[in-house]
């Protein structure tokens, strides 16, 4: 059982033992010692129910993570400042949209759940547009989804695209603007909440949402780890 109180999300791997992948590193001139992840913020009982997934189907020593999904995974530290105006400009060009998670489907190891976000896809192409000239391999490419079950037993993806499909009914939930978390090793740590338009109010009200699985608050709690997808 996930412990839920804490707010600061943990991974599968300790900072010593975590390597990053060379797909997974921002293409700039220097080693960046600092790198930030950008993931949509949902409602919270949306977020409840996709955690529950992944907590019945991911592997209980590796999961670490709630449900999320992640825009971008390796935003340099160096390009903060210009990060930072990027995604101040867009989140008030948004409105709320819906997020209704569609059918379960294969990866390697696991399984992955579609998320019908068509708004989510056109800000990432506009990001991308803006930041290309030092994104990492891996955030060339943006394909929403959230992963409940990655690095399982040979067979029990199978047994797991069988379940859902008939023990999941879906869930449709809204996302209401976009989080950025400071990378550490495993650990993701809250930046900045960016509420889109008409979500600002609302948030003020709030504490913003922790990327941790590991939280009872009401805001959505995302994912920690690379290494745990």
């Amino acid at each position: 059982m996930i412990d839920h109180r804490s707010n600061s999300p943990t991974g599968p791997y300790t900072a010593e033992e975590y390597t990053r992948r060379a797909d997974h590193t921002p293409q700039t001139a220097q080693p960046e010692s600092e790198t930030y992840i950008l993931a949509l913020t949902t409602d919270p009982a949306h977020h409840r129910t996709v955690t529950a997934l992944r907590e019945k189907y991911f592997p209980p020593k590796l999961n670490k993570l709630s449900a999320h999904i992640a825009l971008f995974r390796a935003l340099p530290g160096s390009k903060l400042p210009i990060i930072k105006t990027t995604i101040e400009a867009i989140v008030h060009q948004h409105q709320p949209f819906p997020i209704p998670t569609g059918k379960p489907f294969r990866l390697a190891h696991g399984v992955g759940l579609e998320a019908h976000v068509e708004p989510a896809k056109d800000i990432y192409k506009a990001l991308k547009e803006q930041w290309a000239g030092f994104l990492s391999k891996q955030d060339q490419s943006f394909k929403p989804h959230y992963t409940i079950q990655n690095k399982a037993e040979e067979g029990e993806p199978e047994k797991t695209m069988e379940d859902v499909r008939h023990s999941f009914s879906g869930s449709k939930g809204t996302v209401t603007g976009l989080s950025l978390y400071l990378y550490d090793k495993g650990f993701w740590k809250l930046e900045k909440a960016y509420p889109f338009d008409g979500e600002e109010r609302a948030q003020e009200r709030a504490a913003p949402p922790a990327m941790n699985s590991n939280s009872d608050a009401d805001w959505p709690t995302l994912p920690a780890s690379r290494g745990s997808g």
